[in-house]
C-alpha cells in the first residue's frame, strides 16, 4: 500500500512516521549506543515487516529556470508544507495522508 504524506509542520509530520514505526538513527561506534534523530531530505528508511518510507521534506511547485550559461534566472518554487511517501506491506491509517496526488513525487518504482 502506499501513502503519500502532507503535514503543515515537520513535527506533526514525523510523529505521524514514528507512530507507524519509522525511526531515523546514527550510530555511535564507541559508545554502542544510539539516538533517534530527524531524517535528511530525500532519506529512505525500510524497516523489516513494516515497509519504505522516503522523507522529501518540501515539494518543488516550480522548477528553477537557468539560462543557456546555466546562470539561475528563478529560483524555484517549494511548498511550505512537509512530505514523505510511504509503502507499507500491510494497510496502515496515517493522520497526515492527503490521498494520491495528480503529479506525485518520487513514487516507488
Amino acid at each position: 500500500m502506499d501513502y503519500y504524506l502532507k503535514a503543515d509542520t515537520k513535527e506533526e509530520l514525523l510523529q505521524d512516521l514514528r507512530q507507524a514505526g519509522f525511526q531515523w538513527y546514527d550510530y555511535d561506534d564507541f559508545a554502542g549506543t544510539k539516538e533517534a534523530r530527524d531524517p535528511k531530505k530525500h532519506e529512505v528508511i525500510t524497516v523489516r515487516r513494516l515497509g519504505s518510507c522516503i522523507y522529501l521534506e518540501h515539494l518543488v511547485e516550480e522548477s528553477a529556470v537557468f539560462d543557456q550559461e546555466g546562470n539561475l534566472l528563478k529560483e524555484a518554487v517549494v511548498t511550505s508544507t512537509f512530505h514523505a511517501n510511504v509503502r507499507m506491506d500491510a494497510p496502515y491509517s496515517f493522520s497526515t495522508d492527503m490521498g494520491v496526488p495528480s503529479q506525485p513525487q518520487f513514487g516507488w518504482a
